[in-house]
C-alpha cells in the first residue's frame, strides 16, 4: 500500500491537476474519501471538488493510477501562492485575470441603513456577492471584507489584483434615485471600468443613469481609490434609502448579480487586449 502524500494542484472542471510532487506532475486525478484497500468503488466516496474550481488546494492521499484513496483537502493556497504557482505551473496558459470584490463596510459599520426595512449596504452587498462570483465566468475573483478603511488599500494591494470592484449602496434624501459608479480622476483605466459597470447597472435595474463620477484622493470613496495600486471602482447601483430603489434592486436581484458578472468578464477582456501596450491605471 502506498504511503500518504502531500500533494499540491488546481481544480480544473471538478478535477485535480497535480503540480507536485514531480512524479505527479502533469496529471489530472480524482479524489475519493475510502482507502486504497476497500472493497467499494472508488467513485461511490468521490471528493466533490466544485467549491474549489479554479482555486489551488492541498491534498494529502495515497496516489494510485487515477485516484487519490484516502483523500482529504489540507487547506488552500491564498492569492500570492497560488498566483505564483499558475506562473510556475500553467506558463503556456493564458493567466486568469483577478478582480477583488469589495464588500462595503462591514458588520460592525454597516454603511447606511433603509430605515423602513432595516436593511443595510454591508447586508445587501455581503448577499450578493456570492450570487455574483456564481455568475463571473472568466475572472477570479477575490472577496475582501474591511478590517479597518484606513488599512484597506494596503490589504487590497497585498492580493496584487488586476482591478478592484467595491461594492456600495448609494443614501442621500430618502428620494434621490438611480445609478451612478465613482473613479479615480487620473485613472483612464478607472474610467473605462466605470462607464462598463454603469452600463450594465442601467440596463440591469432600469434606473436613471447618473453617470460615472471623478474623484480626487479628498472626495468621498476617493482615499480607497487614490491608494490602491491596481484601477478601483465604487459601484453605487441603487439608492438603498429610497424605498423604490431598493424594491427595484430586490426584485431584479438575479439582475443586478448578472450585471456585476457580465462587467467583471468584459472588463478582464479588456486588459487583456491592451496588455501588449503599457496601461495607465
Amino acid at each position: 500500500m502506498s504511503s500518504i502524500e502531500q500533494i499540491f494542484g488546481m481544480v480544473r472542471e471538478g478535477e485535480y491537476f497535480v503540480f507536485a510532487p514531480r512524479h505527479l506532475e502533469g496529471k489530472t486525478v480524482k479524489l475519493t474519501t475510502h482507502g486504497e484497500q476497500d472493497s467499494r468503488p472508488p467513485e461511490s466516496g468521490k471528493i466533490d471538488l466544485s467549491e474549489y474550481e479554479g482555486k489551488i488546494i492541498e491534498v494529502s492521499g495515497n496516489d494510485s493510477g487515477d485516484w487519490i484513496y484516502s483523500a482529504r483537502v489540507v487547506e488552500e493556497a491564498g492569492p500570492v501562492l497560488s498566483d505564483f504557482l499558475k506562473k510556475v505551473f500553467l506558463k503556456d496558459e493564458v493567466r486568469q485575470k483577478r478582480c477583488a470584490l469589495v464588500i462595503g463596510h462591514k458588520k460592525e459599520s454597516p454603511g447606511a441603513i433603509n430605515k423602513n426595512s432595516d436593511l443595510s449596504e454591508y447586508q445587501f452587498n455581503e448577499k450578493l456577492a456570492p450570487m455574483i462570483e456564481q455568475k463571473v465566468k472568466n475572472t477570479g475573483i477575490h472577496r475582501v471584507y474591511r478590517k479597518t478603511y484606513a488599512t484597506l488599500p494596503g490589504d487590497i494591494n497585498e492580493l496584487d489584483p488586476d482591478f478592484i470592484v467595491s461594492m456600495h449602496c448609494n443614501a442621500y434624501n430618502g428620494s434621490a434615485s438611480g445609478s451612478e459608479v465613482l473613479y479615480y480622476h487620473r485613472s483612464p483605466m478607472g474610467k473605462e471600468i466605470a462607464g462598463i459597470l454603469l452600463e450594465k447597472f442601467v440596463s440591469g435595474l432600469g434606473l436613471p443613469d447618473r453617470g460615472i463620477i471623478a474623484c480626487s484622493a479628498e472626495d468621498r470613496g476617493g482615499y480607497l481609490l487614490r491608494y490602491t495600486k491596481a484601477p478601483c471602482v465604487i459601484a453605487e447601483p441603487f439608492f438603498i434609502d429610497n424605498d423604490n430603489d431598493l424594491e427595484r434592486a430586490m426584485k431584479n436581484l438575479d439582475h443586478l448579480a448578472e450585471a456585476y458578472a457580465v462587467a467583471i468578464d468584459e472588463v478582464s477582456n479588456l486588459i487583456e487586449t491592451e496588455e501588449d501596450g503599457s496601461i495607465d491605471v
